[in-house]
């Protein structure tokens, strides 16, 4: 049964929950005749022995066996064997699949006979369970995705705006005095307040290419592909104003006695000859430096 997926949920929500899962999936464009992979989760990446984001804008024709009936895809992994994808249509409009989902079980290992089975005690890497490396891609106490996600995301995009020419932004948050915060209320509090920011941040995120992740202990990152620098700064803004909107109490914050975030952003059309981005380093080199014109904002109101 066919889903207009698109439409009822999210394209932003789509790409984080497919980030998150063990299992390969891809998206592919179904109206190009190559079917260039617009889309590939860390697991597709490990199960070619890739990158995710060097499967970006390659045809999946050379990656997959597509048959006439569609029904089943062969994924070709690094070990020679072939995974099947189900297929699943994603519609831009009604009757007409602008995307194909491709969404595979997770690769089952091969059987060990138990002379051969290592020691329990020492695991071999290839065992360590899947839930590890999706751990180290999420952040516990938000639930949003963490820094190791949002660089796979970030070099997966730039790829993309370097063919396209296209600018991509990225702004990093940083709680005020979020030290103070916690030695004032506490862990649990502490917590509380990291996850209602986080969700101040990721909820105000209306585009599917927009990204949000915890990127440190204080910072969160937001990747924006696309817009005039002056539109994201604009944006940026907003998001300031939302978390002191959110009214927590904070009385040894300076700027305010509630909590505040400020932040840097940095952003650039990758050149066709670029090196990997460092647009997260750059923007977050200048919320420490403290001393770009235009480019770092506190969410502050006067009193009264």
């Amino acid at each position: 049964m066919s889903f207009n997926i698109l439409k009822k949920l999210n394209k932003h929500l789509l790409r984080q929950a497919l980030d998150a899962v063990a299992a390969p999936a891809l998206i592919v464009d179904a109206q190009c005749d190559e079917k260039l992979v617009v889309y590939a989760n860390p697991a597709a990446g490990r199960a070619l022995g890739l990158q995710a984001s060097e499967l970006i804008a390659r045809s999946a024709i050379n990656l997959c066996l597509e048959p006439a009936t569609a029904e089943c895809w062969q994924l070709r992994t690094r070990d020679g064997s072939a995974l099947a994808l189900r297929p699943v249509p994603l519609y831009a409009q009604p009757g007409q699949a602008a995307y194909w989902l491709l969404t595979a079980s997770p690769i089952e290992q091969p059987a060990v006979s138990a002379a051969a089975r290592p020691s329990p005690a020492i695991p071999r890497p290839a065992d360590l369970p899947s839930r590890i490396v999706r751990d180290d891609r999420t952040d516990v106490t938000t639930g949003i995705p963490g820094r190791n996600a949002f660089l796979e995301v970030q070099n997966r995009d730039w790829l993309l705006a370097m063919q396209a020419q296209k600018r991509l932004s990225v702004i990093v948050f940083r709680i005020d005095a979020l030290e103070s915060y916690q030695q004032l209320f506490g862990r649990h509090a502490t917590e509380t307040c990291l996850r209602r920011v986080a969700h101040a941040i990721s909820n105000s995120l209306q585009r599917s290419t927009d990204y949000c992740a915890r990127v440190g202990n204080d910072r969160f990152a937001v990747l924006i592909s696309g817009g005039a620098e002056d539109r994201v700064a604009q944006f940026a803004e907003r998001i300031a104003q939302r978390v002191w909107d959110l009214a927590i109490h904070h009385p040894r914050s300076q700027p305010a006695r509630y909590v505040t975030v400020s932040f840097a952003m940095a952003s650039e059309i990758p050149p066709v000859s670029a090196d990997e981005p460092g647009l997260l380093e750059d923007a977050e080199a200048r919320l420490t430096r403290g001393n770009e014109p235009m480019e770092q904002r506190s969410s502050t109101q006067e009193a009264g």
